[in-house]
């Protein structure tokens, strides 16, 4: 066969293949849009839960409270990770912080406030803010009573016995909470997934509600934020309502 011809038909191939990865690459790496998930489990209020934000620039604030403008939560809830190694300016985190609106607004760390030692200054923001920061502490809410796991290197938890609603970076503390209660987690960042089952995933659960045979259940959510390379395969930024 003609070299010539080998070489158009590998032209038409590639250029085909390039139309069809350019359709699919914003399915793939859905970074922008932010999806809205509500839960309703009648907690007499609304509460948005907020993981995964990896705050860096004034364009991810906008995102996200683009996504909450319409929605007014009574109890926001920031799951984690709301800064990174990779963050420089922390007015952008404060001017984020300062614009959410809601009757009580609570926070836990995770791993990446304490990895980049940002964990000080964060906290530091998030009280500036009016935000309380539940350290291993329970708190009561116009939603029922919360409880708030602060972000442990080793992935063991003090056992919680608790019917409330318990906030944690980290999905595998749910497997230390006894009781019909409501664990709401983040830090998977929705994982890679093939159908139904986890292929790459940095926790127990991966994404989506899980439920148990003594009456607990969680949601983990794939978070809202990204750090600056990583790549969402068909896991596009979550925000959770509650209701």
């Amino acid at each position: 066969m003609p070299s010539s011809l080998i070489s158009r038909r590998s032209l038409i191939l590639g250029g085909l293949l390039s139309i069809s990865l350019a359709a699919l690459l914003p399915q793939i790496n859905n970074r922008d849009e932010v999806y809205v998930t509500r839960l309703d489990l009648g907690i007499g209020g609304t509460l948005a839960f907020l993981p995964d934000l990896h705050l860096h620039e004034a364009d991810e604030v906008e995102r996200v409270m683009s996504a909450l403008s319409d929605l007014r939560p009574d109890v926001v809830v920031i799951g984690g990770d709301l800064v990174d190694e990779e963050t420089q300016r922390f007015d952008v985190v404060d001017d984020f912080l300062r614009g959410l609106d809601a009757r009580e607004k609570l926070a836990v760390l995770g791993n990446h406030e304490y990895w980049s030692l940002k964990d000080g200054e964060c906290i530091a923001s998030l009280r500036r803010w009016g935000f309380t920061v539940l350290h291993g502490m329970r708190y009561d809410s116009k939603v029922g009573q919360l409880y708030g796991f602060d972000w442990s290197e080793s992935r063991v938890y003090n056992r919680l016995k608790f019917d409330g609603i318990v906030i944690a970076h980290d999905p595998n503390s749910a497997d230390y909470v006894d009781g019909a209660a409501l664990v709401l987690a983040g830090h998977t960042h929705g994982g890679l997934m093939m159908g139904d089952f986890p292929v790459i995933t940095n926790s127990r659960y991966t994404r989506g509600l899980y439920e148990f045979r003594d009456g607990k259940r969680l949601y983990v959510s794939r978070g809202l934020g990204n750090m600056r390379l990583q790549v969402r395969i068909n896991s596009p930024p979550e925000l959770l309502i509650v209701e």
